[in-house]
């Protein structure tokens, strides 16, 4: 019976004649990716979707008649057996390039929720009262492999894709509020300066601190970076950060500038050092495998979006640039407001096709988000999507699932009488003039020393001096000694106690081969480490924002 409805059907014009296989869904034979896309974000359920065929088959659906045998000539190796040449060459190709940044991590999916209505400040369809979107994430290290620990001292990056109806919006950003550059010339030596050394490729101590010793402007992200922020127990129970200042315009076209925040609802737990070194040991996938088995077992993690909010005529007046990705706007002046819940409770189905190939970038803007002049948001908008491009290998990216702008409505119109595709002009970016100079304060110490006085615990400034000590004894001492004096411009204190820490080598009577003295001496100049003066906004020339001079 089943044999003679199925040659019925394959007479009948417009019925499609295949089987269903629904034992081999990792080939995609039935689902092009945006119904793969669909279902990984549970916006569709199958029955059925489990890669457990009862019959071996190559990639291309032959049966494979023995699992240990090939063919061969007097038990030579017979290189015309397709099966097996096959079956090598897909494990020679098993793994693609490996992210210069972020290799190693893992993702889930999930929703996003709108909980308060921001309508007055952006039109973004998915920021509506009401609106519930499919989401994804990707959880990581920064500059390690891809097979490194992920319980190790490292940067944690927090990106989420959003579906919209407006198409994909990628939220690109880090479990730190700041980041070590403003300056995109200066991206790829942070990078650098943490991952391994090209001559014998060991992690590089004299890299990490000679860098931070000359770009002032690190000081906060490297203070965090050596803190219990850097070492989070896992990836749910850490908060996350958009770092860069964004735009929003509403319906009207008037606009503010927003900052984003991302507060686990688990709360947030943190390592310390000998813990974050014990787990990297114990289980050097910790982080991705809580993730996994905690949604396997039914469970969810969840995550609030708030926002401060900035006014163009604020930002002309405050004491810092507000578009300097290294440096925070402090919520005494610009509180938190809730935006929406992210929740994430569904695990990927293929880790190559769904966490190795999914791509972001900050440029996957829709209307209603906009960059601000920040220039290395700017520039991330651009190479972001050129190394994806590159490490995937063709600009189609958009047709792998993860990738698939599966929920926008501007592939779902009817076809256009004249066979010429419309635009959206609402969908135009809201003209913004900008200013001829946009760098920074010329404090790069002022909220660096509020983290390291203030808010950082005593029992938190220990374990940063303890920290921060057992990696500098590991650089040369002309490092160890620049390193020291941003600190001590930070805070005297800050410097004095890692070096007390530091271990003797040098018969000076301080036991090293400089004195807090000369440190103190060379804290007076800390802010031109590695500046050219050509190059740093004169104070008597004023700083010009939006195009209006703006007074320090």
């Amino acid at each position: 019976m089943t044999s003679f409805i199925q040659e019925t059907l394959a007479k009948i014009p417009g019925v499609d004649p295949r089987v269903m296989q629904r034992s081999q869904f990792f080939s995609g034979m039935n689902d092009g990716p945006a119904s793969t896309a669909a279902r990984l974000a549970g916006l569709v359920q199958e029955a059925h979707a489990k890669d457990d065929s009862p019959i071996y088959t190559s990639n291309f659906g032959q049966p494979i008649p023995d699992p240990a045998h090939c063919l061969n000539i007097g038990g030579i190796p017979y290189q015309g057996d397709a099966l097996m040449l096959e079956k090598q060459q897909a494990f020679d190709r098993s793994k693609i390039l490996e992210r210069i940044v972020h290799p190693c991590g893992s993702s889930a999916f999930g929703y996003f929720q709108i909980t308060n209505d921001v309508s007055h400040l952006t039109k973004a369809a998915f920021l509506q009262p009401g609106k519930k979107t499919p989401a994804y994430t990707r959880f990581s290290t920064v500059t390690y492999g891809r097979e490194f620990p992920d319980s190790a001292r490292n940067p944690r990056g927090f990106a989420t894709k959003f579906y919209t109806e407006e198409g994909n919006y990628d939220l690109v950003g880090l479990n730190f509020p700041v980041f070590f550059v403003r300056d995109p010339m200066m991206g790829p030596d942070n990078i650098r300066s943490q991952q391994r050394n090209p001559k014998n490729f060991l992690i590089d101590y004299n890299a990490w601190f000679d860098f931070l010793a000359n770009v002032p402007e690190s000081q906060h992200a490297g203070l965090m970076l050596l803190s219990d922020h850097a070492t989070p127990v896992g990836w749910r129970f850490m908060s996350g950060y958009g770092v860069h200042t964004f735009r929003w315009v509403n319906k009207e076209g008037k606009s503010v500038f927003i900052k984003y925040h991302w507060r686990s609802k688990q709360g947030v737990k943190q390592f310390t050092e000998d813990e974050a070194v014990k787990m990297c040991g114990e289980d050097p996938d910790y982080a991705k495998r809580d993730l996994w088995e905690h949604i396997e077992k039914g469970g969810d993690a969840r995550w609030t979006m708030l926002v401060q909010v900035m006014t163009p005529e604020e930002a002309k007046s405050v004491s810092f640039d507000p578009f300097d990705p290294t440096k925070i706007w402090p919520r005494s002046q610009f509180p938190m407001k809730e935006v929406g819940e992210l929740i994430l409770n569904r695990n990927p189905e293929d880790y190559h096709r769904d966490v190795e190939q999914a791509a972001f970038s900050p440029g996957s803007l829709v209307p209603g988000i906009e960059a601000s002049p920040d220039p290395l948001l700017q520039w991330r908008m651009f190479f972001y999507r050129d190394a994806q491009y590159h490490r995937l290998g063709s600009t189609n990216i958009h047709q792998i699932p993860v990738n698939c702008p599966f929920m926008a409505n501007y592939h779902n119109k009817l076809p256009t009488t004249t066979g010429t595709p419309g635009f959206v002009p609402e969908a135009a970016e809201t003209p913004m003039q900008v200013g001829d100079n946009i760098l920074g304060s010329p404090s790069e110490y002022d909220q660096v020393r509020e983290l390291y006085k203030r808010v950082l615990s005593n029992g938190e400034r220990e374990r940063l001096h303890r920290n921060t000590a057992k990696l500098l004894k590991l650089a040369d001492a002309i490092v160890q000694k620049n390193y020291l004096v941003q600190l001590y411009a930070v805070d005297p204190q800050y410097a004095i106690e890692i070096f007390d820490l530091l271990p003797s080598h040098s018969p000076l009577p301080t036991g090293k081969d400089y004195t807090i003295q000369e440190i103190a001496e060379g804290s007076k100049n800390a802010h031109m480490a590695g500046k050219n003066p050509q190059f740093v906004s004169n104070k008597a020339e004023g700083r010009r924002f939006m195009g209006m001079p703006v007074g320090y």
